[in-house]
């Protein structure tokens, strides 16, 4: 697995959205209409078709836990299309695994829209998430997770996921994400199924984020140039040649 230490500076550059900025369009949308589900739907300006990278945010219930919006912004002026499911706000997992299907249905259904150059991005509980759409819902070209919450229960059935896992893997986690499990350790057990299964994850472990490591992802941080330059590697967002197939 490889492995990634960076310097707490480094946490104080300004973040590099990409090279070039492209013109986007952000709309809200409804992707399941039976359930007013809605989330945010960013195109870059153009034909197309475009990569797409799907956000799966963060928190339970009520709580919202992640950036949906601006990272649908940011997706889309790195030259993805962005989109941000909203989840609905129950409990159970099941749930919102569910919803993440019927986003991904919505998803396959839009125009300008490559569905062979996917990512997928989840944090926290959306992490946990990612893994799942991952297997049953989608077949990704890249992910990026992270810090990934455990859940409360069927661990092992979870995990079963992460091995059945196909696309690279970018795992994400601040050396201090512990206050309500300790998820760097969680974090570094996922890498290590991904591991044994031969999909060499790439795994970077930053600095303590103030007082609380897991807050480090509700915003747009210094991180995220890494996860376009990881994005940007197995996907890219230039025109893909006839019968090529994704990185």
């Amino acid at each position: 697995m490889k492995k990634q230490f960076l310097a707490a500076l480094w946490l104080l550059c300004v973040p590099g959205l990409a090279s070039a900025e492209h013109a986007y369009t952000l709309q809200e949308v409804v992707y399941a209409k039976d359930l007013g589900l809605k989330g945010y739907l960013a195109y870059p300006k153009g034909e197309g078709p475009f990569p797409v990278v799907v956000y799966h945010h963060g928190g339970l219930g009520n709580r919202m836990g992640g950036d949906p919006r601006g990272t649908s912004i940011a997706l889309a002026k790195a030259g993805y299309v962005g989109f941000s499911p909203l989840r609905r706000k129950t409990e159970p997992m099941k749930d919102a695994i569910e919803d993440a299907g019927r986003a991904m249905a919505y998803l396959r259904s839009l125009p300008r829209v490559d569905p062979d150059r996917l990512g997928l991005l989840g944090f926290s509980r959306g992490g946990y998430i990612t893994f799942y759409s991952a297997v049953d819902h989608a077949q990704p070209q890249a992910m990026v997770i992270m810090a990934c919450a455990p859940g409360r229960r069927n661990q092992e059935a979870f995990l079963g996921k992460v091995k059945d896992t196909r696309a690279p893997v970018l795992l994400l986690v601040a050396e201090n994400d512990h206050k309500r499990s300790d998820l760097v350790s969680w974090t570094r057990k996922i890498g290590k199924v991904l591991d044994a299964a031969g999909r060499d994850p790439k795994l970077i472990v930053y600095p303590p984020y103030q007082d609380d490591g897991h807050r480090m992802f509700f915003e747009l941080g210094a991180y995220w140039k890494e996860v376009i330059a990881f994005l940007d590697g197995q996907i890219g967002t230039g025109p893909k040649p006839d019968g090529a197939n994704p990185k």
